[in-house]
C-alpha cells in the first residue's frame, strides 16, 4: 500500500517522529489529520506543509489521546466531515526515567494512558469503518525496542510498550486475511524531545529524518514489524533468549 493521495491520521504530530511523518507524507499528496496536545505547535507545522490540492486541506485537532472523550469528539468531527482515514499512524507517546525506590503508580497510569490506551481508543473507533468499507487500510503504532524486555529504570515505559507490541501482534493475527494492514514500529534511540532528556549513552542514535524514512519505506512494503537500527534491534531480539538471571546481570545499573 503506497501512502500517496490518502487521508492519513497522525497522533503525536507536534514533535519528533510524528512531526517528521507529517512533513514527509505531506510531500506525497496526502491529506493529513494532525493530532497532538499542543495546538500552537500544530499550527506552526501546518504553515510548513504543502496542501494536497485546493479542494483538500490538512486538519489539526488539539486532543489528549489519553482522554477517551477527547478522542471520540475529534473522531466524531471527522466522521461528520466524511473524512474517514485510510491510514492511522498512532505515534503519540511519553516516557521518563523511573526509580523503584520512589514507587509512583501515577507514573504507570499516565504512561499506559498515552502509550497503550491512546492507541487503542483510535483503533476501537475506526476499526468498524475499516472493516465495512472493504478497501485497503493501514493501522500502525509506534512501540519501542524497549518493549522487547524489561529495561533498567524504565518500568512504566517498557511495560507499556510491551503491552502495545502484544496488542498489535494479536490484531495482526486476527486480521491476517483482511484488507487491513497492521504494523508495529519499534525504533531504538531517535532524535526527539524525549531522547533530549536522556543523560545516558544511546547506541546507534538516529536522526528523526532517517528514522522516518525507514518507517515510511517499511509501511509501504507492508511489513508487520519495522524495527531499527538493525544491529540494536537484533541484539534486543536475541536478548529474549537469555535466562532472566543472565539478562539482569548484563543490564543491572546501566542507567
Amino acid at each position: 500500500m503506497t501512502i500517496e493521495n490518502k487521508i492519513v491520521l497522525i497522533t503525536g504530530a507536534s514533535s519528533g517522529i510524528g512531526r517528521e511523518l507529517a512533513r514527509q507524507l505531506a510531500g506525497k499528496n496526502n491529506q493529513l489529520i494532525l493530532i497532538a496536545r499542543r495546538r500552537q505547535r500544530l499550527e506552526e507545522l501546518l504553515t510548513e506543509l504543502p496542501a494536497p490540492d485546493a479542494q483538500r486541506q490538512h486538519l489539526i485537532y488539539r486532543c489528549d489521546v489519553s482522554d477517551q472523550h477527547q478522542v471520540k469528539s475529534s473522531c466524531d468531527d471527522l466522521i461528520d466531515k466524511k473524512l474517514v482515514p485510510q491510514v492511522l499512524l498512532l505515534n503519540a507517546g511519553v516516557g521518563s526515567s523511573y526509580n523503584i525506590n520512589h514507587m509512583d503508580l501515577n507514573a504507570f497510569k499516565a504512561t499506559f494512558d498515552v502509550n497503550f490506551w491512546g492507541v487503542l481508543y483510535f483503533i476501537d473507533y475506526f476499526y468498524p469503518y475499516f472493516r465495512d468499507r472493504n478497501m485497503p487500510s493501514m493501522i500502525a503504532a509506534t512501540a519501542s525496542l524497549a518493549g522487547y524486555r524489561g529495561m533498567p529504570g524504565s518500568a512504566p515505559y517498557s511495560s507499556g510498550k510491551a503491552a502495545l507490541i502484544n496488542l498489535m501482534e494479536s490484531l495482526y493475527i486476527d486480521l491476517y486475511k483482511s484488507d487491513i494492514q497492521i504494523t508495529t514500529i519499534s525504533p531504538g534511540f531517535v532524535q526527539s524531545e524525549m531522547t533530549d532528556e536522556n543523560e545516558f549513552y544511546m547506541p546507534f542514535f538516529l536522526s528523526t529524518d532517517k528514522a522516518v524514512r525507514r518507517i515510511v519505506r517499511g509501511l509501504e512494503k507492508g511489513k508487520a514489524e519495522i524495527h531499527f537500527p538493525y544491529r540494536l534491534s537484533i541484539a534486543a531480539k536475541l536478548s529474549r533468549l537469555l535466562p532472566h538471571r543472565w539478562y539482569a546481570k548484563l543490564m543491572y545499573n546501566k542507567r
